[in-house]
């Protein structure tokens, strides 16, 4: 079970679920058709989708011969890990999305795990319009013990992700991540305004790396906002957040 909770690792609520399901299917020698059901049910309840859910319980039928398909579900799994397109995060993050999507903590969660991996950050606190949103950067930047760069003497954000950039460059930082205020896809000044911070970052380097975050309980609004918003700016990435409604 080790694999499914490594997996899951970051959804306490779906590899629980997903883990007491099959742990009682796994105990069993053969499988029936209400086994496969109840596979079949865990996974789409776990937002696994209908296409990747039919193809793991065709490859259990084709490949399960009374003994190992456990293994025959890790390798399902593992083919569609690997098969994933991997983003190569360039110097300079700009986190964007909407209000309450979750770009500071994904700042710092982010500027966190590039340091585990021996990288040096620096953390651009470019939300100057969302109170308290440098201080919560600031925190986050205390905790990890990464680099903080803010402005508190201006509300443009564009200059002080300028000033952000050129500090990660005369610092020589691995990484600079900048963390954005919330904005409605649908303002068009806002949206002009977030254009400004990449236009004025650019003038500077073009290694940057546009990531959007995304609150996964949305539904379909999802898509229309990742369209919207890369009409403003080349989204490179997403990232997910609230997967377990946390």
């Amino acid at each position: 079970m080790n694999f499914f909770k490594k997996t899951f690792s970051s959804l306490n609520i779906t590899r629980n679920k997903v883990a007491s399901t099959f742990t009682r299917i796994f105990s069993k020698t053969n499988l029936d058709d209400s086994d496969y059901e109840k596979i079949e049910e865990c996974l789409l309840e776990a937002d696994v989708s209908w296409s990747l859910t039919e193809k793991i319980i065709i490859n259990i039928k084709e490949k399960y011969k009374g003994e190992g398909w456990e293994n025959c579900l890790k390798d399902t799994f593992r083919e569609v890990l690997i098969n994933c397109k991997k983003i190569k995060l360039k110097k300079n993050i700009i986190m964007i999305g909407v209000n309450g999507a979750g770009k500071t903590t994904s700042s710092a969660k982010l500027a966190n795990l590039l340091k585990s991996d021996s990288n040096s950050v620096c953390l651009v606190a470019a939300d100057t319009f969302r109170a308290a949103a440098v201080e919560q950067l600031k925190l986050w930047s205390d905790r990890i013990n990464v680099d903080f760069i803010a402005n508190h003497n201006t509300s443009d954000p564009a200059s002080v992700a300028y000033d952000g950039v050129n500090a990660g460059i005369s610092r020589k930082s691995d990484y600079v991540i900048i963390d954005t205020a919330g904005r409605l896809h649908t303002s068009l000044n806002l949206m002009n305004e977030l254009e400004k911070i990449y236009r004025v970052i650019s003038k500077i380097t073009e290694d940057i790396s546009i990531i959007m975050n995304l609150d996964a309980n949305i539904g379909q609004n999802a898509i229309k906002q990742v369209e919207e918003f890369n009409k403003a700016l080349p989204i490179d990435g997403l990232i997910l957040n609230k997967m377990d409604g946390t």
